[in-house]
């Protein structure tokens, strides 16, 4: 019997089996309800399970990345895989690519937090975050929604979702995440060995991190990358009006056709 604090996969729409898999990982809130707003698109494409990590869930990035992938397996069947992950969901997507790279068929990258490693002034603003007492860290979370989402690009009620989601996360778990972020490696040399053709979607006006030019530095690594830019857009993207994650991926030639069901299995180069 799975721990009820174990990750899942569930669907948050009618599932399709006549589809290629579409798996999306959540950014920190680790709920995948953010993704709402992609849904109609991307049901048109894809069969979609989105990535629940439990608040209390304590795995590291080895223990996490493998339970993922394990779901994945368990869900996919011989279909085709595409793999998204936002934020900290990007580290993790990376980390569950690495296992499973000779099943996908594409990673999605949305504003990495791999970021956080390569940034001093980064990493030292939000080590302490376990330390501050949680009447403060109430108060500053209220303060730090706008460096995550750019609400001004963003309709009333998607940002009431993105408030309703983020609001209620325990201080326990932002810090456990946020230290997770901390300890996230990933070498040139490993992501070189990554062969699943990957795109990289990067908001120029991300308050949070600087996505664009961390999209820059993992194309350079990266089998194969193409960065879709998105210029006036803060981090949390994926909520914003204008952005269509089924209408990025179809203009990079991307999207699967109805007969990819059927395509075997690609081997890793």
């Amino acid at each position: 019997m799975k721990s009820r604090l174990a990750p899942a996969l569930f669907a948050p729409v009618f599932p399709r089996f006549d589809r290629p898999l579409m798996v999306m990982l959540p950014g920190l809130d680790g709920t995948g309800k953010l993704f709402a707003p992609q849904l109609r698109s991307l049901a048109h494409h894809f069969d979609i399970r989105c990535l629940v990590i439990p608040e209390d869930n304590r795995q590291d990035w080895p223990e996490l990345s493998q339970a993922v992938a394990e779901a994945i397996e368990a869900t996919c069947g011989s279909r085709p895989i595409y793999l998204c992950g936002e934020s900290f969901g990007g580290c993790l997507a990376l980390q569950v690519t690495q296992l499973l790279q000779r099943r996908l068929t594409h990673l999605v990258l949305v504003n990495p937090a791999s970021a956080l490693r390569r940034y001093a002034w980064l990493r030292w603003t939000t080590q302490y975050t376990s330390a501050v007492p949680s009447w403060l860290f109430k108060m500053s979370g209220t303060v730090a929604l706008p460096l995550l989402a750019n609400f001004d690009r963003i309709a009333q009620p998607k940002r009431d979702l993105f408030i309703k989601t983020v609001r209620p996360i325990s201080q326990s778990c932002v810090a456990w995440r946020i230290d997770m972020l901390h300890r996230f490696e990933i070498q040139p040399s490993q992501l070189a060995a990554i062969k699943v053709p990957t795109t990289l979607l990067a908001s120029g006006s991300d308050r949070l991190f600087p996505s664009d030019q961390e999209a820059q530095l993992l194309r350079q690594s990266l089998w194969q990358a193409n960065i879709y830019n998105l210029p006036n857009s803060g981090h949390v993207c994926l909520l914003e009006d204008t952005v269509d994650l089924s209408a990025c991926l179809k203009i990079l030639g991307v999207l699967p056709s109805l007969q990819t069901v059927a395509t075997p299995l690609r081997s890793s180069r």
